[in-house]
């Protein structure tokens, strides 16, 4: 969903300012808007700038193939993450605006809007969403502690006795993007391993504990950190006591204040990563 909304947010983006595009998806995920395509290769000679649009820039046979096919048109990605061990394919496009991973990041592309935060009633069994990322390779082999950092927000959740939903970002049919929202939007507060989860979970004016489970960190500590969001740990330091502590603290004083901040932080990242991302597509 978070990379949909990237997409479509950049794509709005470029409209506003009159600047002709087509937004290309597979059929099989039925996106109203988009110009379904099951063959990269039969669009090739009518693409003269190709934006690649969230996500990390990895390795793998369908972004090679994406742009060997298209290796005439000026490449771009925005909104990606760089991963220093893969810098061969990163190399391979013209520009990057990177929400991580770069020395001048800029931000991710997801978020444009927000809900207030409010705090539940007294009393309430509050409801918290669990959306975790499960195992991850993008940063090498055994660099992702995935299960160590699912076992200690599920303990949390059980020692709190918060009734559970597990909301999965990921688009399929039966799982849209709609759905998805209203997920974020029906709990109290949100754990998390992954990064949209948390932005979304923000977004939605929902406190958030995130845990970075790849060793030395990924992007989701980093990029919480530059919005102020005080509830993101890395693998390394999280720990049963601390996780306890800081929800005791949130279930005694709901942080209103710190997640209003966050969305204003998110939001005006955002904005200007959009910015940044129309100007250099649109220049000559």
């Amino acid at each position: 969903m978070g990379d949909l909304h990237a997409v479509d947010n950049l794509s709005s983006a470029l409209r506003q300012v009159g600047h002709d595009h087509d937004v290309l998806s597979h059929p099989a995920l039925g996106i109203a808007n988009h110009r379904q395509t099951g063959d990269l290769f039969d669009v090739r000679r009518e693409i003269e700038t190709l934006v690649f649009v969230c996500g990390p820039i990895l390795p793998g046979d369908q972004l090679a193939d994406l742009l060997a096919v298209h290796r005439k048109a000026r490449k771009i990605a925005v909104g990606v993450s760089v991963i220093s061990r893969h810098p061969d394919i990163a190399a391979r496009f013209d520009a990057i605006l990177a929400r991580d991973g770069l020395p001048k990041p800029s931000f991710d592309l997801a978020i444009s809007c927000s809900q207030p935060c409010t705090t539940p009633s007294a009393g309430k069994r509050l409801k918290v969403g669990l959306c975790f990322r499960g195992s991850q390779q993008d940063y090498g082999k055994g660099m992702a502690e995935w299960a160590k950092a699912e076992k200690l927000l599920l303990q949390l959740s059980e020692m709190f006795d918060f009734e559970t939903e597990p909301i999965d970002t990921v688009l399929r049919p039966g799982n849209e993007a709609v759905e998805i929202e209203r997920q974020f939007e029906t709990v109290d507060l949100i754990l998390t391993t992954r990064l949209h989860g948390a932005l979304y979970g923000l977004s939605k004016g929902k406190p958030v504990v995130a845990i970075d489970q790849v060793r030395g960190t990924g992007k989701v500590k980093p990029i919480l950190d530059r919005i102020g969001w005080p509830l993101a740990y890395s693998i390394e330091e999280a720990s049963e006591s601390l996780l306890v502590s800081q929800m005791r603290r949130i279930m005694a004083e709901w942080p209103v204040a710190a997640v209003t901040n966050s969305q204003a932080t998110i939001l005006d990242l955002s904005a200007k990563a959009r910015s940044r991302a129309v100007a250099l597509i649109t220049q000559a």
